[in-house]
Order: C-alpha cells, then structure tokens, then sequence
C-alpha cells in the first residue's frame, strides 16, 4: 500500500468526512435518530492514482474507485445505511458503525464486560494500542482522571521508567477522540488503532467491533482528558516519528475508567 503524508491524510480524512455528511443528511429524512453512516471504504480508498504525461504516477485525493460520480458514493453510503440500521420503531440492537463510536446503550448492552472486553482484545494481537480498564468507587473529576492514570500505568507501563504525577491533562471531546482528522504531529486513537508502524490489517468495523466492547452502553456519557506524553520511556519509541497517545475516558454509565495509550517506532 502507497505511504501517504499527513497531510494527505488530513485532506481524504476532510473528503471522507463531507460525503458522510451529506449521506447522513439524507438519512436522517427518514432515520431521524441515526448518528453515524455506514462507509465501507476505508480512507485510504479516496486516493486515486493518475499518469502524467510522459508516465508520471501521482496521487490525488478523490472519491473510491468504481463510482461515476460523487453522487453514486452518497447513494451506496445512504443505501448500505438504512440496511443496516433499524427503523426508529423497530427494537433492533444498535449498529456497530465503521466510526468506530458504538451507538446509544442497548438493553441487550452488558452492564460491566471487562472480562469479554480482554477476551476479544486477544484477537488483535497486532495492535499497538495500550487498554487498561479502572474501576472508580468514587468519582471526583479530574482527580480521579488521575488515579486512573496512575493505576494503569502499573499494568501499561510496567518496566518503563514512569512518573504520572508530572502528566498534564487537558479536557477533550469524545469528537476528537474518534475523529479521523489526522494532523502532523499529533497522533490520536483512530489513527494508532488502524495504522501503525508496522502495518496490520484491521479496518474501521475492527476499530468499531473493540469500541462497542469497550464502552457497551455508548460513548454520550463519555468524559475524556488527553494526556501529554513526556512523563514517562513508554512514550520514547513514539517520540522518534510515528507519534504517542495517552487517553482517559469516564464511562459514567458503568462508573469505570477506560486508559488508552499507544507508542511505537519501525
């Protein structure tokens, strides 16, 4: 597979992300309630790849290959989405969206799945991505953020140098944790899920199959605080180019703190 830059990435990710809009739109005029789209294409497929004269090859930002028009992706996304998502009258479970956010909370959702969680994990062996489950008895904001942190860090970063009390954390949005706009520099959860140093073959419904595991009754009651990364050698190898993550994220429905971290080099 071709190595596109960042900023490439920053443009089809924008490109990927209008279609979704203008296919959710459409939607929504009859599935008022659905939030996500349903896109089977990754967002390496809006890149198409041209021959310039004399048999130059050069990449540009587009939509999939196979489509005549922008106007047929939308109808494929608006089709395969109210294929797979019930009407608002029906009690179909919820569906798990290539986003990668698992929809509203489900009465066939379990309660407390961190036992199912780290057993579907073990079928991702290739991930780069650091999960760490907490449990908090009593939740008192930021610090409990905090605590969060500390206490993964015993699992995450065991053997590394670590000192989580010099961590900064700044509030974020559940957005911005899912968002598929990947700046330089700036590595997020999307991105070190699907595309690593080493590159595995995991896709969007992967990344939504662990998600919906991991936060069971939805991601609307989700607090989330984004952690710098200079605190401890886990985060070193990511340092050198790929990039380093540090998340954490209060499920308030199950009262548990999801960490996430990610750091890796080639």
């Amino acid at each position: 597979m071709p190595k596109y830059s960042e900023q490439d990435l920053k443009y089809a990710a924008e490109l990927r992300e209008e279609i979704h809009r203008e296919a959710l739109a459409i939607v929504r005029k009859t599935r008022p309630n659905v939030t996500e789209v349903v896109d089977r294409h990754t967002v390496e497929d809006y890149f198409q790849e041209n021959w310039d004269y004399p048999g130059k090859l050069y990449t540009i930002v587009a939509i999939p290959y196979g489509y005549g028009s922008r106007k047929a992706l939308v109808d494929k996304i608006v089709c395969d989405t109210l294929s797979e998502t019930a009407p608002e009258s029906d009690d179909a479970l919820p569906n798990e969206e290539e986003s990668g956010r698992p929809d509203a909370e489900s009465d066939k959702a379990p309660k407390d799945n961190e036992e199912t969680f780290y057993q579907l994990l073990a079928e991702y062996p290739d991930l780069v991505v650091d999960y760490c489950i907490v449990k908090d008895e009593e939740y008192r904001g930021f610090e409990s953020h905090r605590k969060a942190l500390k206490s993964a860090c015993d699992i995450i970063c065991k053997g590394w140098k670590c000192n989580p009390s010099q961590a900064t954390g700044k509030k974020t949005t559940v957005g911005d944790m899912f968002s598929s706009d990947y700046q330089s520099k700036n590595l997020n959860y999307r991105r070190a899920f699907l595309y690593p140093p080493h590159e595995n073959s995991y896709n969007g419904k992967d990344f939504a199959r662990v998600n919906a595991a991991l936060f069971p009754n939805g991601t609307d009651e989700l607090e989330v605080y984004e952690w710098s990364t200079d605190w401890s050698d886990y985060f070193d190898e990511g340092h050198e180019w790929w990039g380093a993550m540090c998340l954490t994220a209060y499920d308030k429905t199950l009262n548990r703190f999801v960490v996430i971290m990610a750091s890796a080099t080639d």
